[in-house]
């Protein structure tokens, strides 16, 4: 942004004025239908849109198979670095997926799931995903932005809570690794 002429303070800045603060509340910005911006709801809204998809399987009319979460859940995209915000990528079909910033790299965005995780992050640190295979939907909103291209401290603490409640392993690779399945077979 410190360099007008970027591409990333270009995109930044040709918005309508949307990105400023008195831009994003405005009532012609609450009723516009702009892709990939401008969700309003709660934490709670967001959490159950992400259930129905990944517990209940059912979006109104439309149903879903196991193979259509494990489309879903796939990487189709991946690279290094966004060349507009400087960080790495994952993408599934039209969902984020976790991604974390090599050591060192200033501002750092992080996102630590389960692989089998897909949602999407929001702006200043918001988060709605559905972790199908732990049979979980989270939502983390709040009512000032932060910094973070990624999630933030407080709502990666927060899914990292409840990936610790769900037995998961600690974070390998940037992901939470799912509980080893136990069997009654004896050793």
């Amino acid at each position: 942004m410190t360099e007008p002429e970027s591409m990333q303070a270009l995109m930044m800045n040709n918005t309508g004025g949307y990105l400023t603060p008195e831009g994003w509340n405005s009532p012609a910005a609450l009723l516009a239908e702009l892709p990939a911006v401008g969700g309003v709801g709660n934490a709670r809204a967001l959490a159950t849109m992400y259930r129905a998809i990944g517990h209940d399987r059912r979006v109104g009319r439309v149903s879903f198979e196991p193979e259509d979460l494990m489309r879903m859940s796939s990487v189709a995209s991946a690279n290094d670095e966004d060349l507009m915000l400087f960080t790495p990528g994952r993408w599934a079909l039209g969902f984020n997926k976790g991604s974390v910033t090599p050591e060192g790299v200033v501002p750092a965005a992080k996102v630590v799931l389960s692989e089998d995780a897909f949602g999407h992050v929001g702006m200043g640190g918001s988060i709605g995903f559905t972790d199908p295979v732990a049979d979980m939907s989270f939502a983390y909103v709040m009512n000032q932005h932060g910094p973070d291209l990624g999630l933030g401290v407080r709502g990666q603490s927060l899914v990292d809570s409840v990936y610790r409640a769900l037995g998961y392993r600690e974070p390998r690779y940037g992901r939470w690794v799912p509980p080893v399945a136990t069997s009654g077979a004896a050793a």
